[in-house]
């Protein structure tokens, strides 16, 4: 949706501006074609983050956490949460509520399966970060409200004897609110 607004409002910008640049040429109108152009051409052109982003409403993922500032996007519109990551250990990793859609990150202990979390709401969102381990859980609460949970799959370390810096996740996105994963 959010693209289709883009590309019809950079069309309308490029027939007007360029129905201004025909009738008076100057400077203001060619400015005004350029960033109708631009802005055109963003919407078409092959964008690296989306290399870190999934818009499904659940699966499993890996991505280089140590790319995109440690962003990674599951979700869209009000399902929408910015994972934020960075390094800890080869066994752990640090997760953040600083971005905007993210409302209160919350470490899940003992619960080995997504599926078993029957209220994301009863744990405790009071910190800005929390250091799940592999096979730590990690419930999401978004700015609309709606609740994310993450099971930790593996973390691979480049300064602890692996190649990369990966980390695979899984995740569950709950829609309308619902707090129950089971």
């Amino acid at each position: 949706m959010q693209k289709l607004v883009v590309v019809t409002c950079s069309i309308a910008a490029l027939i007007g501006f360029g129905l201004w640049f025909r009738s008076e040429p100057s400077f203001e109108p060619a400015i005004g074609l350029i960033a109708a152009i631009g802005g055109l051409a963003h919407s078409y052109w092959p964008n690296v983050t989306k290399k870190y982003t999934s818009k499904r409403l659940k699966g499993r993922q890996s991505f280089d956490y140590s790319n995109n500032n440690g962003l990674f996007i599951v979700g869209s519109d009000a399902l929408k949460f910015e994972t934020k990551w960075s390094k800890a250990s080869g066994d752990s990793i640090h997760i953040y509520n600083d971005p905007a859609s993210i409302e209160g990150v919350a470490l899940v202990k003992g619960i080995p399966a997504i599926n078993m979390i029957s209220n994301a709401a009863k744990y405790d969102f009071s910190s800005r970060s929390r250091t799940p381990q592999e096979g730590d859980i990690i419930v999401l609460k978004n700015s609309f409200g709606n609740f994310a949970v993450i099971k930790v799959v593996d973390i691979k370390d480049s300064t602890r004897s692996d190649d990369t810096d990966e980390l695979t996740i899984e995740y569950v996105i709950n829609p309308d609110k619902k707090v129950d994963f089971t």
